[in-house]
């Protein structure tokens, strides 16, 4: 082959390598999302979720109802989606038009590795603030129970109105969540500020299941003077959990 056609093929060869070497890393970029954020958000679709946090959609403000994206996240269990989020610089303090933050919403919905990812990446809220806020709204699983324990919440402290766990979810008249808070190591005769245990309160509410299921994990009334187990229980329960 003479130097002439050598010089000629040259070109042919090293120009297409050239132009691909420029479209490849357009081809690596995301294209640009084809989904509004919150809908792509609503059916946990992580792809189209990139392509927003690639293109600049921002993150930190809320929808009409006061939702940022890491509430929708962690209300759904979306851990992969949470953490892209968390990795584009999502706020962990911001909240819900009821005041929750992220953290809060996953541990009210049994999202215990949402919720985990989020104490992770440095939620500012307390376990124990958390284990308060959450048996006053009446629920909380026994994984997110178990989570906050880990965190460090005490099942047995008293609140700023002098009452532990266990006695507002017994003043709830909340049957179930009182067990599982007992079960979780709540103690059953622990006394209030006022000296009122969690059977007496049960006691004056008139709640026989309550009452059942107190005695049956062992509780006592115990504190002079803050009532008496004194008398039959009552033969029908009217509050639930």
């Amino acid at each position: 082959m003479t130097s002439f056609s050598l010089s000629r093929r040259i070109p042919r060869v090293v120009m297409p390598l050239v132009w691909l070497l420029a479209v490849l890393p357009a081809c690596s970029q995301p294209q640009p999302p084809t989904v509004p954020l919150y809908r792509a958000l609503q059916v946990g679709d992580l792809d189209q979720i990139k392509r927003h946090l690639h293109h600049g959609s921002d993150i930190n403000s809320p929808d009409g109802a006061g939702d940022y994206p890491r509430h929708v996240a962690a209300r759904s269990g979306q851990v992969a989606i949470t953490k892209a989020l968390l990795d584009h610089g999502a706020r962990l303090d911001v909240r819900d038009a009821k005041g929750r933050t992220a953290l809060h919403l996953a541990l009210a919905g049994g999202r215990a590795e949402v919720a985990a990812l989020l104490f992770a990446a440095g939620a500012p809220e307390t376990a124990q603030g958390l284990l308060f806020a959450l048996v006053r709204e009446g629920g909380i699983d026994r994984d997110a129970l178990a989570l906050l324990r880990r965190r460090g919440a005490d099942l047995n402290a008293l609140d700023e109105t002098g009452q532990a766990p266990v006695h507002l979810a017994v003043a709830a008249r909340r049957v179930a969540l009182a067990k599982r808070l007992i079960l979780a190591g709540a103690d059953p005769s622990l006394p209030a500020a006022d000296g009122q245990t969690p059977l007496t309160l049960a006691l004056g509410s008139g709640d026989a299941d309550l009452v059942r299921m107190l005695r049956q994990y062992g509780a006592s009334a115990g504190s002079p003077g803050s009532g008496s187990e004194a008398g039959s229980a009552p033969q029908s329960g009217t509050g639930r959990p």
